[in-house]
């Protein structure tokens, strides 16, 4: 998956889950303008931004070698990898809804 399909995909994400930029945003952290620039199609998030998006839109960012899940043309049923990841990603529920990732501030300690 190049640059290009991976912003395509959390721009997707964004859009069946019918959540805003803003709301976006406010799940990760960011500002509205930054999530508006990283699923643009010329995006270039930094990659702190670009785990914020996917942990946002409740999805996970995983790793494969290159040509992992590429058929071999032995088994006409076999469909790669990629395509039943992006099956799995259509189908899933939308992410739960946030408040916000900021944390409340601990309570104040009590001294004796």
């Amino acid at each position: 998956m190049d640059k290009q399909a991976l912003i395509t995909a959390l721009a997707a994400r964004r859009e069946a889950a019918g959540l805003s930029n803003a709301e976006v945003a406010l799940r990760c952290g960011l500002t509205e303008r930054s999530v508006r620039n990283a699923l643009s199609l010329r995006g270039n998030p930094q990659l702190s931004s670009l785990l914020a998006l996917v942990d946002a839109l409740g999805l996970e960012l995983q790793l494969a070698p290159k040509g992992f899940g590429e058929t071999a043309g032995t088994d006409a049923g076999y469909r790669p990898v990629a395509t039943r990841v992006a099956h799995a990603v259509a189908q899933a529920p939308a992410p739960p809804p946030y408040a916000s990732k900021r944390r409340a501030p601990p309570p104040p300690s009590s001294s004796s």
